[in-house]
């Protein structure tokens, strides 16, 4: 595919102008800026056919991806406007944004856990959402998931980093609030570990499809709630300091240890599933994101 096929694929009408980049160090380069105003389908097929292109070089070309508030012009709205799917270099860059472990990172994610592990304690449900809701546990699963398709492991291996992290917190919080506090710990309506991978499964697969469309407000999948995931650090930081319930048994503990760790793989296994039923992957992203 020649470079006019290329472009003329993602839009009937698109402009070219020249403009001279300054580099910090070494002459100015001349290069040409291509400006197309198109669908989210069609700018995912243009993206994916550009970084497959013979003549493409990352350290050459640089793409930006804007989302104006409206395109008026001769093409349909209704096409215009048709949001699945977005391109990959969106989501990659999305995910990658979520699992970078800063000081908001550790502070939102703490405060999460003692809220929730004070609503544990004393049953409070509206305390346990709030928590919930600062959370940010499902982005990460998704990033490990799409980074290990597309192979790019610094993004697998940065979020694996965060969601330990994460985990972390969580257990410190439940630590830090059962200390300051008194036993019992009251919560115990855990589900079975039959219904919690279908839960996990559900997620996952909403999870894939937020990410990969238009619609709705997608940075609000930072603040989801993975409540059969976050729950069970928090739970054992509690038990650490008060000793486990007496009417929780050691088949109960290990169940819902090996349940943690299912419902961790059902997420990412079905978000990345939807993925790539959906066609939103791509195997070759900018070669330094490797």
């Amino acid at each position: 595919m020649s470079r006019k096929q290329l472009f003329q694929s993602a839009s009937n009408k698109y402009s070219i102008q020249t403009v001279e980049t300054h580099l910090a160090a070494g002459e100015p380069q001349t290069k040409d800026v291509v400006d197309i105003e198109t669908s989210t389908p069609k700018a995912k097929h243009f993206i994916d056919a550009l970084l497959a292109a013979d003549f493409y070089n990352s350290e050459e070309f640089s793409i930006a991806i804007r989302q104006p508030r409206s395109i008026i012009s001769g093409d349909s709205l209704r096409e215009l406007t048709e949001p699945l799917v977005v391109p990959a270099t969106d989501i990659f860059e999305e995910l990658w944004q979520f699992s970078h472990i800063t000081v908001g990172f550790v502070g939102r994610n703490f405060i999460a856990a003692c809220l929730l592990a004070y609503g544990l304690i004393h049953q409070q449900i509206l305390l346990m959402i709030a928590g919930l809701l600062f959370l940010q546990l499902l982005p990460i699963l998704l990033a490990i998931g799409f980074g290990a398709w597309t192979r790019t492991w610094k993004l697998v291996g940065q979020s694996a980093s965060a969601f330990i992290v994460a985990i972390i917190l969580l257990t410190l919080g439940g630590v830090s609030v059962a200390a300051l506090t008194n036993p019992p710990l009251k919560y115990d309506e855990f589900n079975s570990t039959f219904v919690g991978f279908l839960i996990s499964l559900a997620v996952g697969i909403a999870a894939g499809l937020a990410n990969s469309d238009d619609v709705g407000r997608r940075e609000f999948l930072g603040l989801a709630a993975t409540a059969q995931i976050a729950i069970i650090p928090v739970w054992f930081g509690i038990c650490f300091v008060f000793g486990f319930p007496t009417t929780t048994g050691q088949d109960e503990i290990t169940t819902r240890a090996l349940g943690f760790g299912l419902n961790i793989l059902t997420i990412i296994i079905a978000s990345l599933a939807t993925y790539i039923l959906l066609g939103a992957t791509n195997r070759r992203l900018p070669d330094d994101s490797r």
